[in-house]
């Protein structure tokens, strides 16, 4: 039994309401979260290694470093006395593990980077500073660490406890920046996991609000410039905010949190969802203003748009889902959410927006989807200029792959850690600091295992090839706040004989048995068992350097790794480069490679699905080359701009494949839909044209306005991913608007030249009286015409008719021409009486011109011309009812039938219906 529409409409209504009201209070339990490790690739070797190692000593990525400026010189009483208070405060503060301050290094002690005999800094005895600055900065491992080479700071490296939640990690930055800013210093640089997490997460909540407030403004705008109504404007919108709330609601329900990636999301579904709303809303008040029945225009639509529609959201589905090849979670939940979200904006713009159309339908709408505007008149002449010039456009296409193809060829793969940040962040300029002024804060991590049975780290051989790997550490990569046990055997054997500065003597053989007794004898101390375990068969190196990027990172680690082999015995000691900074750089490799497979499985399934569709290879070609050129020039563009390939950025190219592929699928869509009608080819593309053109533009107006609103982030990866994205969609558009009806021109088309006519209409002239004779002279065309339009058809009446076209004053006659040559006649006559607002069309063409859309176009353009410059409110049509193809031309061009007559017209011997069409002024 068939649902009564009311019935089943307040259904819809009802549930939607009510599931919405079930995610608003789901949505409360949504939280933001900065889950640093969540970005480790899962499926790397190396991150067990890393785990492995971490949790045999400590993590490389817990600590604070502060910078404290003086701008007068460190080397001042106020100063220092300052900075020693500080210290001994920070001990105090919760959740810290051990401070190391150039104020508090005192004595030998294994707890410090750099163990000393007597105090560092004679604090209260500035007579001694001169001889203090002597031995500090011959001290190389100091500088770098403690001290920069201005001597204008100073700087505290605090340990923080391992693994510390989110709250405590906020606590833990409250209270040291309560401790510091107490005193006042001229500028102090704080940074670290806990700060960075705090930043990222105020970033965050920030950017998610600004996202939605900047995409919501810039869509009404476009939305209020398409449909002119309030109406238009606030059902798009409640169709995609409730989309955006349900998909919401369900990550709430999963237990699932906001990151840097589901960030975007409300903005993903906002742009998609309302591509979905405008081509529906387009076709709706398309066939309102064509004057279709309410209940046929619902059917149409599916067939016309919602088919188009559904494949355009499995190609973005697709784009989104290929994220789920990553290995990295956040990147997963992003493309799987993002997809759900897609899925819901198409269910109920096929839903939703039938019941709310169905209670109201706003007359506002229609007639700005009249045909007869400055829209379809631009469309008309862009369509005429693109067949005019098809080796223009095809030439201008290989030039810019040409030259794609070189941008891509420079186009690097780099990470920087904090590079996702702009530089305008203070965290950023911190670590600028740092970089500039110190050794860095990038952690080096090195795992050291001893292979050999029968040795351990306190071997001399192998201790001392361990300081080789030091040097070169401070050597090639400038690493600086050095951890290792070389370093603690040069500083004990430098105690050991009484000397507190200089570079440090790496000790003999026979020196060594007095500092290995050191270390022996304190092995289960547990600063000693940060680096080296009890039993002697694992240490670790840590340091920090500048974040130079993975680039030039990993060139290091290339020389690294050689030196390795050419200086360490391999069979007594294995040494792997470890720590969270090392896994983000594979996180950036793994996720360009995870991308590039995903790239390639968004590609063939739209290949299989295009194949499936048309059964064609050729129009599979023509599908893919319009999305896949503008992915050529936005990596050709990256790598003239220096834009590196990165996570974010490499996300960019499956994303905006099966955004891109959206016009594509509805410009083949519709127009396979109207050759199914019998049109003619080119009059099914100029439909085609017509029909699509405006809701494309108007998508991309709208996809820009939500891409463009992530440019205002803080976050670089974001700001790159819209800048990108916004590039592609308009590099696609134009892709689509110019060279797809080429391309399909070329597959599709049979009388190429028919394309490159352009229909004009003129006045009559008497040098048009031969043509005019040779091809009105035609018995198919005067069947159809009154007997004052005779066969045969003389010079004498030509001549006739071209004096009553060009002097009659109630009668706009034209003479309908493709490359001013004649071919046919359009003309308004104007009525008289009480009938003088309305106006009679009559039109004829030659029978070789026949079923390529010419009437029709000449039609818009005299009916255009009649409502702006004749006193008129109605043109109407007598056509005869044998004469099936002017009456489907009539319904193509806006006319109404208004009226049928049985057996009025007498022609040719036989009595024939009269079917009166008409259309009016808006």
């Amino acid at each position: 039994m068939k649902i009564p529409q009311k019935i089943l409409n307040t259904s819809v209504l009802v549930f939607v309401i009510a599931f919405t009201v079930l995610c608003a209070f789901q949505i409360k339990k949504l939280k933001f979260n900065y889950d640093f490790e969540a970005f480790f690739p899962n499926e790397d070797d190396e991150l067990s290694v890393y785990e492995t190692h971490r949790n045999r000593f400590e993590w490389d990525n817990e600590f604070v470093l502060l910078g404290i400026e003086n701008k007068k010189g460190i080397f001042q009483k106020d100063f220092l006395e300052k900075i020693e208070k500080l210290s001994n405060e920070l001990k105090d503060i919760p959740h810290t593990d051990r401070i190391i301050s150039p104020t508090t290094i005192k004595n030998i002690s294994l707890s410090g980077l750099a163990p000393v005999q007597k105090r560092l800094l004679h604090i209260d005895d500035p007579s001694l500073y001169k001889d203090d600055s002597i031995a500090i900065y011959s001290t190389p491992e100091l500088i770098g660490s403690f001290f920069p080479k201005d001597a204008k700071s100073i700087s505290i490296f605090i340990k923080t406890k391992d693994n510390l939640s989110k709250v405590k990690s906020d606590s833990l930055a409250r209270n040291i920046e309560k401790a510091f800013n107490k005193y006042h210093f001229d500028e102090v640089h704080f940074v670290g996991r806990i700060v960075a997490q705090d930043v990222y997460l105020k970033n965050l909540e920030k950017e998610f609000v600004y996202f939605l407030a900047i995409s919501f403004v810039l869509v009404i705008l476009f939305l209020w410039v398409s449909f002119r109504s309030l109406y238009g404007i606030v059902v798009p919108m409640t169709i995609v905010i409730i989309s955006i709330f349900w998909t919401l609601g369900i990550m709430a329900m999963m237990h699932q949190s906001l990151d840097i990636m589901t960030c975007m999301l409300p903005t993903m579904i906002f742009i998609a969802g309302m591509s979905d709303v405008v081509h529906f809303f387009s076709k709706y008040f398309e066939e309102i203003a064509k004057g279709t029945e309410k209940q046929k225009i619902y059917p149409l639509i599916l067939k016309e748009v919602g088919f188009p529609t559904f494949l355009t959201l499995i190609t973005t589905v697709v784009g989104f889902l290929s994220l789920l090849f990553s290995s990295i979670q956040p990147i997963k939940y992003f493309g799987l959410y993002t997809s759900v979200g897609i899925i819901i904006a198409f269910c109920l713009s096929y839903t939703l927006l039938p019941a709310l159309l169905y209670f109201f339908t706003p007359k506002k709408l229609v007639a700005v989807h009249d045909h007869d505007n400055k829209t379809y008149n631009v469309m008309r002449k862009i369509l005429f200029w693109i067949f005019r010039n098809q080796k223009t456009i095809i030439i201008t296409t290989c030039v810019l792959l040409v030259l794609s193809a070189v941008g891509v060829y420079k186009i690097k793969v780099n990470n920087i850690l904090l590079e996702d940040l702009s530089d305008g962040v203070k965290i950023k300029q911190d670590f600028m600091f740092f970089d500039k002024h110190y050794s860095g804060v990038r952690p080096l991590e090195l795992a050291i295992t001893i292979k050999n049975k029968d040795k351990t780290v306190w071997d001399y051989d192998v201790m001392k090839q361990l300081n080789e790997v030091d040097d070169y550490l401070k050597k090639e990569y400038h690493a600086g706040f050095m951890y290792s046990p070389a370093m603690l055997t040069k500083n004990i054997y430098k105690a050991l004989n009484d000397e507190t500065s200089g570079e440090g003597k790496f000790p003999t053989v026979e020196e060594y048995e007095d500092v290995k007794k050191q270390l022996t004898d304190n092995k289960k101390n547990k600063d000693l068992k940060r680096i080296i375990t009890v039993d002697g068969k694992f240490a670790r190196i840590s340091g920090k350097i500048n974040d130079i990027g993975s680039l030039i990172v990993n060139e290091q680690n290339k020389h690294f790794e050689e030196f390795i082999k050419t200086h360490i015995n391999s069979n007594d000691i294995e040494i792997k480069i470890t720590g969270a900074a090392h896994l983000v750089d594979r996180n950036n490799e793994y996720m360009v490679t995870n991308m590039a497979q995903g790239f390639l499985f968004s590609i063939i399934v739209i290949i299989i699905l295009t194949y499936f569709l048309h059964k064609s290879w050729r129009m599979v070609l023509v599908f893919i080359l319009p999305n896949l050129i503008p992915l050529i020039i936005i990596a050709g563009i990256m790598g003239f701009a220096g834009i590196e390939l990165k996570a974010a950025t490499s996300l960019v190219f499956s994303i905006a494949f099966g955004v891109a592929t959206d016009d594509t699928i509805h410009f083949i869509s519709r127009l396979k839909i109207e050759l199914g009608y019998g049109k003619s080819l080119i009059y099914a593309f100029k439909r085609t044209y017509f029909e699509t053109g405006k809701p494309i533009l108007l998508t991309t107006f709208i996809l820009m306005g939500g891409f463009v609103s992530l440019m205002v982030s803080d976050f670089q990866s974001t700001f790159y991913f819209g800048f990108l994205i916004c590039i592609t969609i308009t590099v696609a558009v134009i892709a689509d608007i110019f060279l797809l009806p080429v391309l399909l021109f070329w597959i599709l088309g049979k009388g190429k030249n028919n394309f490159i006519m352009q229909i004009t209409l003129r006045p009559w002239q008497i040098d048009d009286l031969e043509t005019l004779v040779s091809i009105a002279n035609n018995a198919n065309i005067a069947k159809y015409m009154a007997d004052v339009f005779p066969h045969p058809y003389t010079q004498e009446k030509g001549t006739s008719f071209i004096e009553f076209a060009t002097t009659n004053t109630t009668a706009t006659i034209f003479a309908i021409t493709i490359d001013n040559k004649p071919v046919g006649s359009v003309g308004l006559h104007l009525q008289t009486d009480i009938l003088r607002k309305n106006a009679e069309i009559g039109y004829w063409l030659a029978e070789e011109y026949w079923g390529k859309g010419i009437v029709t176009d000449a039609i818009h353009q005299v009916v255009k011309y009649g409502f702006e410059n004749l006193d008129i409110v109605r043109i109407f049509a007598r056509i005869y009812g044998t004469n099936i193809p002017s009456q489907k031309v009539m319904e193509k061009c806006g006319f109404k039938l208004e009226g049928k007559y049985d057996k009025t017209i007498f022609k040719n011997g036989e009595f024939l219906d009269e079917l009166i069409y008409a259309i009016r002024k808006q």
